[in-house]
């Protein structure tokens, strides 16, 4: 039966902590998408939202400065002539505002990163469009024209990155409960890419594809334990936000699935640890992390293999250490082969 016509109840805890929150994942129904957002096709018009919707967009782009926590986060996959390279920037705003920026050299398996805290009068955080500074990193310009600029140590990463297709609500609505408190979460899954790495002195023109995944709100990291987190951008158009969190003595595996037309599905993951299968310790931290994963989704048919490499892509952090690796994705995927590519997230030791 084609996927408009079925629908699916999915009664799963996300992330909720203390509280249970179920999601209704309704295949067929559209989720959250505006027209004027910036992100849904030029002349299309878009259908009502089948979840409630808690992200106002471009508006929601801006920083919140009530907000006790809030960053930008971007990833992304570029290619300058058969060289390939992953990068990751992250922009965080409240009390210590902070800078994080990573290059992954895919084809000699080098991998680069720095991350540096300032005082908030070193930084600027708009709150009525997207300008966003820090004296390493910065982020501005609308959905459609975003300018991202980062510097390190060995070069630079300067690119702009337009939104294509809907916007990925987390959770379908785009609010969830969250380590003992909640978060606004949204995420500009395919993201053209284009602009200059600079790296040990040379200058490499890129194109590509990015992510971007945006929170803000109120919650106790003290509460969480570890998580895994991938967001996959697979061939046949579907964008795939995944957890795999640990907090209070429970586990919380689900993604919130984007299709092309904009709806969205909230299912259930088979954990990940029973299906890791590579692991790299760092050297520097002493912590170990998965390095490649057989991903189950039921209800998808799904069994997507997510390999990260280099295996060596440990950032430094308030958290220690936390894995950000550059990823390539295969599989199955609706009764269909299906490629792909993801960045995967590790905070924690995964022993």
């Amino acid at each position: 039966m084609q996927r408009q016509h079925r629908r699916f109840a999915v009664a799963i805890a996300i992330l909720a902590f203390g509280a249970t929150l179920v999601g209704a994942a309704t295949s067929g129904a559209s989720a959250g998408t505006e027209t004027g957002s910036g992100t849904a096709s030029a002349g299309r018009p878009t259908a009502p939202p089948a979840f409630p919707t808690f992200v106002q967009l471009p508006a929601d782009q801006a920083a919140h400065p009530d907000a006790l926590q809030e960053w930008w986060y971007i990833v992304g996959h570029v290619n300058a002539h058969g060289h390939r390279f992953g990068y990751e920037v992250t922009i965080g705003g409240g009390k210590q505002p902070q800078a994080i920026a990573s290059i992954t050299d895919k084809t000699t398996g080098a991998y680069y990163t720095k991350n540096l805290s300032y005082s908030p009068d070193q930084t600027r955080f708009s709150a009525t469009e997207l300008d966003i500074r820090t004296p390493s990193a910065t982020l501005s310009g609308p959905m459609d024209a975003m300018r991202l600029q980062a510097t390190l140590p060995v070069g630079e990463i300067d690119l702009t990155l337009s939104a294509r297709g809907p916007a990925l609500y987390n959770n379908g609505t785009g609010l969830m409960p969250f380590l003992g408190g909640t978060s606004y979460y949204y995420s500009l899954p395919s993201l053209a890419t284009k602009g200059t790495l600079k790296l040990n002195s040379r200058a490499y023109p890129v194109t590509g594809e990015s992510w971007l995944d945006r929170q803000w709100g109120s919650w106790d990291w003290s509460t969480m334990d570890k998580w895994t987190w991938m967001p996959l951008q697979l061939s046949n158009g579907d964008r795939v936000n995944l957890w795999d969190l640990f907090a209070e003595g429970r586990e919380f595996p689900y993604a919130t699935v984007l299709h092309p037309d904009g709806t969205h599905e909230v299912v259930a993951v088979e954990p990940l640890a029973d299906t890791t299968s590579g692991s790299w310790t760092s050297p520097t931290t002493g912590n170990r992390y998965g390095t490649r994963w057989t991903v189950n989704i039921p209800a998808l048919d799904a069994s997507l293999t997510v390999i990260a490499q280099p295996q060596a892509q440990e950032r430094l952090g308030a958290f220690g250490g936390t894995y950000e690796g550059a990823s390539s994705v295969t599989g199955r995927y609706r009764g269909k082969p299906v490629t792909g590519q993801a960045y995967v997230e590790q905070n924690g030791n995964w022993r």
